[in-house]
């Protein structure tokens, strides 16, 4: 009889019962066993005892029968299971209850009211389950036997292009020899590096790739001992050990690179100058993974650009090597084409130059070898130079009559209009800044004015006009004539307004003591307000280039933007008079790409910046010269792009136009 020792261990001979942990051994193929377990003789071994759980050979099965032992013969045992209770019953059903493999008299007898199924039913069940799990197998194992398909016929490629370039080095060798050797040498050398570094990175590819591959062949000879096995607990302990392997191989598949690390290009370009060696050898050198440092996305308009351009081998780790094609390319809005110059620093990186020839979006374009780097085309905004602005070319005061001037707006045909805070009027002056208007008296009347503070036109080439003490907006047409005015009653009644904008058919006034945006139609009627909740003291509003609302919020000392509708987006600028500070801000302006002009009243300068907020300069300082601003309050860009600045404090407008 078999050892008690051994009823728990299950091999490859071995099996024991989940139900009552008796051992029962599986058979040879031909249902024999080596020796009898009650006599130990090595007589064919033909029944099995399911009292005594021993093997009998023929003698001693008769000897079994006569006590009235239940003896069942071999041909049978690998298929069925008895009852050790109720005998010669088949252990055909499984109670969940218990755990237990049962006979149908245990069902009705011990186990009533339990949850129970067939036995080949559980057992189809867990192995359903695990085959499910592991069916991804098939799907990964197609995908990596096609990736290593193709790295195979890339590594392949680059061999037969090797021996094409190794022929065209020594058919030029061949024509030079006698100066050239060393050159020649020196060239299949670099060649052959080339090749070892893709090799290497293929070669490394296919081992992850093989790993992978083994891991799911062992997991496909487990599926397919589970479609043998029935027993539930060798089904369970399969399962825990499957789900494992599954979740190792897959998380390894999923960061598997299949596609070829490496490409064919390697290209060779002879020269027929015998005096620059035999030629060039250019190779990927992996393009897609350089980088382009120090570019910057505004510039200047005519102003020369540097930045510098790294180099990367299939590891990603810099090249030390230069000798590479790079070519710079810049498209304008229009489409013209200006070529970059490139200085090879013969370390891996290259110096690039470019001047920026219009103004506009402009795309700039690197490549390598004939292969534009990742990332490129890179997009570029080129403005006018707001670098080293610093005398002014005009200087406005109408004969020294302007007390307070605020607000400044431009209309077409380049109309401006300035209005007086403390003459309580308004300067209309043409396009070639001579004053063609001078109206209004200090009043509540009709065309009459109280502490005008902002201007803006509309498409219509209407103007309005803000009134800080009278707390309305009043609009007039080009040549001064009163048509209505609004802000000074109802929900759209306004306290403390300062700047005003338009933008399709709506105006857009920041109330300053109300601490928001109110918008109105252009006849007046209002419309909505918003902004409470993020500004503190809104002085001016315009509208940027990608049709949001950007306010200059006095108190916090920053510029805020909003959506349209009245929706937060962000802001920048801190209090101080550090570059890319302010203090006290009051107006701002915003050119055609974006660049941000802020009034810094505290700090008497103009601060400028880029469209996503980042400082580009400032100009100006605390004086009366030329050039000095004291406490300035208005700004406005003249449609040819000079920037017109209301120096309140000196009395007088700016007007700065260098480019």
């Amino acid at each position: 009889m078999v050892d008690k020792q051994e009823t728990n261990k299950n091999t490859a001979n071995n099996l024991s019962c989940s139900l009552c942990a008796k051992f029962v051994k599986i058979l040879r193929d031909d249902g024999t066993e080596k020796e009898c377990d009650d006599c130990g003789s090595n007589e064919q071994v033909v029944a099995l005892c399911i009292n005594c759980t021993q093997y009998l050979c023929e003698v001693c099965n008769s000897y079994h029968i006569r006590k009235e032992h239940d003896v069942v013969a071999v041909q049978s045992i690998e298929k069925i299971l008895y009852c050790p209770i109720h005998s010669k019953k088949e252990l055909d059903h499984y109670c969940e209850t218990c755990d237990k493999v049962i006979c149908h008299y245990c069902v009705t007898k011990d186990h009533g009211g339990h949850t129970f199924d067939t036995v080949e039913s559980t057992a189809s069940k867990h192995r359903n389950e695990l085959i499910k799990i592991i069916t991804p197998v098939d799907e990964m194992s197609t995908s990596l036997t096609k990736a290593k398909k193709d790295i195979n016929l890339m590594k392949g490629k680059i061999e037969n292009q090797a021996i094409k370039i190794e022929k065209l080095f020594d058919k030029c060798h061949e024509e030079q020899i006698a100066r050239l050797n060393k050159h020649h040498q020196q060239l299949k050398k670099q060649l052959q590096d080339e090749l070892s570094q893709k090799e290497i990175a293929l070669t490394t590819q296919l081992e992850d790739i093989k790993s992978v591959q083994d891991q799911l062949a062992n997991i496909k000879k487990q599926r397919e001992g589970l479609e043998k096995t029935t027993d539930r607990k060798v089904l369970s302990k399969k399962k825990e050990d499957i789900e494992k392997s599954m979740k190792e191989v897959s998380d390894k598949y999923k960061t598997l690179n299949t596609l070829p690390v490496e490409t064919d290009s390697i290209q060779f370009v002879p020269v027929n100058n015998p005096n620059i060696l035999l030629g060039h050898l250019f190779t990927s050198a992996y393009p897609h993974t350089s980088e382009v440092v120090d570019l910057p996305h505004n510039i200047g308009y005519n102003t020369k650009v540097d930045f510098t351009i790294q180099t990367r081998n299939c590891k990603d780790e810099k090249c030390t090597k230069g000798g590479h094609h790079i070519s710079v390319e810049l498209k304008s809005v229009t489409g013209n084409v200006t070529i970059g110059e490139v200085k090879d620093n013969n370390d891996g990186s290259y110096v690039a130059s470019f001047v920026a020839g219009e103004v506009g979006d402009t795309k700039l374009s690197v490549s390598i070898n004939g292969q534009q780097i990742r990332g490129s085309p890179y997009s570029i905004v080129v403005g006018r130079n707001y670098q080293g602005i610093n005398m002014p070319d005009e200087i406005v005061n109408d004969n020294g009559s302007m007390s307070y001037p605020w607000g400044i707006a431009f209309g077409k045909d380049g109309m401006w209009v300035v209005a007086d805070y403390s003459n309580h009027c308004v300067y209309i002056f043409n396009g070639q800044d001579e004053l063609v208007k001078k109206f209004g008296s200090n009043g509540s009347s009709s065309g009459q004015f109280s502490s005008p503070i902002g201007v803006a036109f509309d498409s219509d080439n209407y103007f309005y006009i803000v009134e800080y003490s009278n707390r309305r907006v009043q609009k007039f047409s080009i040549n001064g004539n009163y048509l209505l005015q609004f802000g000074n009653d109802g929900d759209g009644k306004l306290s403390g307004p300062y700047g005003i904008t338009t933008h399709n058919n709506k105006v857009y006034v920041a109330d300053y003591d109300n601490k928001r945006i109110a918008v109105f139609q252009t006849n007046g009627q209002f419309c909505t307000s918003f902004g409470s909740e993020h500004l503190s003291g809104p002085c001016d509003v315009a509208v940027n280039t990608n049709n949001q609302l950007l306010i200059v919020d006095y108190s916090n000392h920053c510029v805020v933007t909003f959506t349209l509708d009245g929706h937060y987006v962000g802001k920048f600028g801190t209090q101080g008079s550090g570059r890319g500070q302010l203090s006290s801000p009051r107006a701002l302006a915003i050119d055609i790409n974006g660049f941000v002009l802020v009034v810094d009243s505290n700090n008497h300068r103009v601060s400028i910046f880029d469209k996503f907020g980042n400082y580009i300069d400032c100009f100006g300082s605390n004086g009366s010269n030329a050039g000095q601003f004291s406490n300035p309050l208005g700004i406005a860009l003249c449609p040819n792009g000079s920037i017109y600045v209301s120096d309140t404090g000196n009395k007088r407008v700016q007007i700065f136009s260098n480019y």
